[in-house]
């Protein structure tokens, strides 16, 4: 692929990624281990829409790592938000962008019924309607709704004690994994339902993790960190004990990947890191990454073009989202990434 042509260029183009200014409010405000698994899980999830070649277990675990870190910072002050604050914000993070996506790849489905002689049906379903016209982009509106759900429970949680609510959240979460687990694996639920069971136990999970960050001391944190992972483990042990049939060994595979998110998330919030030059910079465009890699990736398939290793495709249309991310943050288009 000639996109770029000579070292020179791409050089520059690199250079002027790593110069953008992030698009977050303060340094202060961000974690730097955080914004990494940003970074990483939009990877993650661009492998998993990719090639079958990659782990799924990568791409579920980069979702649920993202859901996770999204839940954590809805309630991670003393205060709840303001409703309308909380909504005016959230919609134009990811109601607008959903509705901008969805019109993008609703309309190249629409040149795909007349160029290539597909019936409306075979790119198009009701189910759209809470999804929007690609499959990724159901995390949007089910990211706003679970914002307005955390802070709902904020506000009726502000004076009760942190240790109970921490504790109460964790539980709720845990039995939350069992139950979609199940759901999943027994029932097999159909688009969206699959993606929502999925993302469900991260509500009350970040929920609890927002909760043990406003915890004054260094060890209490820490200790709560351990009781939460140590809870999804005991869901892992039990899905093993259980496991005579087939949708019971599924069980169990969901429940260690969330096991697995909650180890990494709760580790980066203990161990905080620094910023470098490139994480802080990479972090601002993680999320157009996420949502433009499927129409990159697209061509690749639609038209055969093609690549010797899965792996290097993958750095290729992270490069080519990446930098269409940085393009378009310099434009009047820069809300919807």
């Amino acid at each position: 692929m000639n996109l770029l042509t000579g070292k020179n260029t791409v050089g520059m183009l690199l250079s002027s990624i790593l110069r953008v200014k992030p698009a977050v409010a303060s340094g202060k405000a961000r974690i730097a281990n955080i914004e990494r698994l940003r970074i990483l899980s939009a990877f993650g999830v661009a492998s998993f829409h990719i090639h079958d070649w990659f782990p799924r277990s990568l791409g579920v675990v980069g979702f649920i790592v993202f859901l996770l870190t999204f839940c954590i910072f809805v309630v991670n002050k003393p205060e709840p938000y303001a409703m309308a604050h909380l909504i005016k914000q959230k919609s134009g993070r990811l109601l607008k962008p959903w509705l901008f996506w969805s019109g993008i790849y609703g309309l190249l489905k629409l040149l795909k019924i007349v160029y290539m002689n597909v019936s409306f049906s075979e790119v198009f379903s009701p189910t759209m309607i809470l999804t929007g016209t690609r499959i990724h982009l159901w995390f949007l509106p089910f990211a706003f709704f679970a914002a307005l759900l955390l802070a709902l429970i904020h506000r009726r949680i502000v004076n009760v004690s942190k240790s109970l609510t921490i504790i109460t959240a964790i539980l709720i979460g845990v039995v939350c994994v069992l139950v979609c687990s199940i759901i999943q694996s027994r029932i097999q639920p159909p688009k969206p339902l699959t993606q929502w069971t999925l993302g469900l136990p991260a509500i009350p999970l970040g929920f609890a993790i927002g909760r043990i960050t406003l915890l004054r001391k260094a060890e209490e944190r820490r200790n709560m960190y351990l009781v939460i992972v140590f809870s999804t483990t005991v869901a892992c042990a039990l899905f093993a004990w259980l496991g005579n049939g087939t949708w019971m060994g599924y069980g169990s595979t969901f429940a260690i990947r969330y096991c697995v998110s909650l180890a990494i998330v709760c580790s980066a919030l203990h161990w905080k890191g620094n910023f470098g030059p490139i994480s802080s910079k990479l972090a601002s465009l993680s999320y157009g990454i996420y949502l433009i890699h499927p129409l990159v990736v697209g061509p690749f398939y639609q038209f055969g073009i093609a690549i010797q290793h899965p792996l290097i495709l993958l750095f290729i249309v992270l490069f080519i989202s990446l930098l269409i991310t940085f393009i378009l943050s310099k434009t009047p288009l820069r809300q919807f990434v």
